[in-house]
């Protein structure tokens, strides 16, 4: 017989007892709105697979919740009230590969708090409050393949916070108020093959060029497009067209008019982009001149907008061509009737020979084939002709006679 152990779970001052055979449990649902969770709620369910604690009130997790969960490989506490992440509160869960906590009002994320998540390759932490990424210790989070931090706060991303993840394929950064991406942190995600960044406060400026580079390089796909947020005349476009489009990026040489000498330093930027692929360099010199923006080589006009202009282009030519036949025909009924009714004439009169002509041909043919009537008497030697004043005899000779 299976042994049967007793748990406490405290909710709103109230201790309720349940009983879990912990030899056959695979999945547990709880069907109460919890607000907090005994630290040993999961003690012995080491078969554990899946545990949904979604749609409750917790606030907390408590350390070592999860001890016992070795088999577990499915979490979800998402529409909970979690404001924060205990660095252990993760613990004893080597097998989980999928975590939800999206839907919470976490508001600073340390990805050192995963560290123990060894076999993760979901995490879902959507529409919190998050305004800060961070990771608190260097660490390699290789199993990783898919993050989703749709609408949060974020507005800056730690430069090294991504190194941690170097197969992440999947990347999902709408609906937060990001104005540009440094391309150090955009360099260091080399199997990203997914990305969402639409949603965002981006400023098409000199700023978005980072960006822009590197999203003219990307050979995987995003899912909503990319559009400026600011400045007026470039909200609402694409960021891609409003670098080709407003030249914010290959400016042959853009200097500021000259000012009074002062102490204060300014800055030159250099700005390069290779050939194979847009690696962007930021290089400053302190000056006393002014701003200076050189450039290499003009900004590379992305591949989709070349297909999307030779699309266009050949659609309005034959446009053109077919209304130009239309206009043509339209020109030639309206303008030059007597030409038309002629040219009906000629034709009618041709028509009309070619018929005349082959009647007679086939009457000639027809004549031509009749044969000749040969006439042969049928009374030979003397015949006595009578008539009123008396009696004739005649000779009739053989001859034939032929009418023409």
């Amino acid at each position: 017989m299976a042994a049967e152990r007793c748990f406490m779970v405290r909710h709103e001052d109230v201790v309720l007892r349940f009983k879990f055979v912990t030899c056959l449990i695979r999945t547990l649902t709880p069907r109460l709105i919890l607000s907090s969770l005994h630290p040993e709620l999961l003690y012995g369910l080491r078969k554990l697979q899946t545990l949904h604690l979604r749609s409750n009130s917790l606030r907390t997790i408590p350390v070592r919740l999860f001890w016992d969960c070795r088999s577990l490989e499915f979490l979800d506490l998402s529409t909970n009230r979690l404001r924060s992440l205990a660095r252990n509160g993760f613990a004893g869960l080597i097998k989980l590969r999928e975590l939800h906590l999206e839907h919470n009002q976490l508001t600073k994320i340390n990805f050192a708090h995963f560290l123990r998540l060894s076999s993760l390759h979901t995490l879902f932490l959507q529409w919190n409050k998050i305004s800060n990424l961070t990771c608190g210790m260097e660490w390699t989070w290789g199993t990783l393949e898919k993050l989703d931090l749709t609408g949060n706060d974020i507005k800056a991303i730690d430069l090294t916070v991504f190194e941690t993840m170097p197969n992440l394929k999947t990347l999902l950064l709408d609906n937060n108020k990001l104005s540009t991406l440094d391309s150090k942190i955009l360099r260091s995600l080399p199997s990203l093959s997914t990305v969402g960044l639409s949603g965002n406060l981006w400023e098409c400026s000199a700023r978005i060029c980072a960006l822009a580079a590197w999203l003219g390089a990307f050979r995987g796909r995003w899912e909503h497009p990319i559009l400026c947020h600011g400045p007026d005349h470039a909200q609402g476009e694409d960021i891609l067209d409003a670098v080709h489009g407003f030249q914010l990026c290959w400016n042959a040489s853009t200097a500021a008019p000259s000012a009074a000498p002062t102490d204060a330093p300014t800055t030159e930027y250099t700005k390069g982009i290779g050939s194979s692929h847009f690696h962007m360099g930021d290089k400053e010199t302190p000056t006393t001149a002014g701003m200076v923006v050189t450039t290499e080589e003009p900004f590379p006009e992305p591949n989709n907008a070349i297909f999307t202009q030779r699309v266009i282009t050949g659609t309005m030519a034959l446009l053109f061509s077919f209304f130009f036949i239309i206009f043509i025909v339209f020109i030639s009924r309206k303008c030059c009737p007597p030409t038309l009714r002629r040219i009906r004439q000629c034709s009618m009169i041709q028509n009309h020979r070619q018929l005349r002509s082959q009647t007679r041909l086939h009457m000639a043919n027809m004549s031509d084939q009749g044969p000749y009537n040969e006439y042969e008497p049928t009374h030979e030697g003397p015949f006595i002709i009578i008539n009123g004043y008396g009696q004739c005899k005649c000779q009739q000779l053989p001859y034939k006679e032929c009418e023409v």
